[in-house]
């Protein structure tokens, strides 16, 4: 592949992105390299720093979205100075191309923050809905979610979509942290979702899980009197 293809895009679990660039560059591609991986922006520009030492082009990218399916779903954003010419690769197909401005690692930083937002806000859903369940107090916190909008079936479906992916959400929350914390915004919320997602790893190459069996996989193996109200 190194030896024919004009362009490689870079898409894999995010701990992996950085090695993978290496054996790129160690099998002597000299075109140009996407890494569209969920990576923080320092990783980015280091990973492009490599490419450029070794004679490769290098575009800083993300992708957002579900797996696409249609136009109009799911972006490839493109950061660099040579962002354009990536975007250019994809004229066609469900994928939308978005050239950003700026330079490397514009586009990495998009994807921490829209990935901050969505991951960790299942992850947090994940964790109220486990406390609830252990409280004895799920039925209440399903009729005052009601009353302001938010059906408790909408969460409970977030935490059996998310565990069979959960796996992958791991290193990216790692990424997510050294992005808050180089800016200075605390990154503890962050490291907390990693903890979720690695309970729900198990769950990795499986359908949706029972609620029951997902919930138990949250849970750390706390004595009952320790927990008030815990249901028999």
């Amino acid at each position: 592949m190194c030896a024919v293809c004009p362009v490689i895009v870079s898409v894999c679990p995010p701990e992996f992105a950085e090695g993978l660039a290496h054996e790129i560059v160690d099998y002597g591609f000299r075109g140009l390299y996407i890494d569209a991986n969920a990576i923080s922006p320092e990783r980015a520009s280091r990973i492009g720093q490599l490419m450029e030492a070794n004679g490769v082009a290098f575009v800083d990218g993300c992708i957002i979205g579900q797996p696409p399916a249609a136009r109009g779903e799911t972006w490839i954003c493109f950061a660099g100075p040579q962002a354009a010419d990536a975007a250019a690769c994809f004229p066609a197909g469900p994928l939308e191309a978005e050239v950003l401005e700026g330079d490397i690692g514009k586009a990495s930083a998009l994807k921490m923050c829209f990935s901050a937002h969505a991951k960790g806000m299942a992850a947090l859903r994940a964790a109220v809905v486990g406390a609830a369940d252990q409280l004895g107090v799920l039925g209440d916190l399903e009729r005052q979610w009601s009353r302001s909008g938010t059906p408790l079936a909408r969460a409970i479906e977030s935490i059996q979509i998310t565990a069979p992916k959960a796996w992958r959400f791991v290193a990216e929350m790692k990424e997510i942290v050294a992005t808050f914390e180089s800016v200075g915004m605390p990154g503890d919320f962050h490291r907390a979702a990693g903890e979720i997602y690695e309970r729900l790893a198990p769950f990795k190459g499986t359908d949706k899980p029972e609620l029951a069996e997902a919930l138990r996989r949250l849970r750390l193996d706390v004595p009952a009197e320790l927990v008030p109200h815990r249901r028999k």
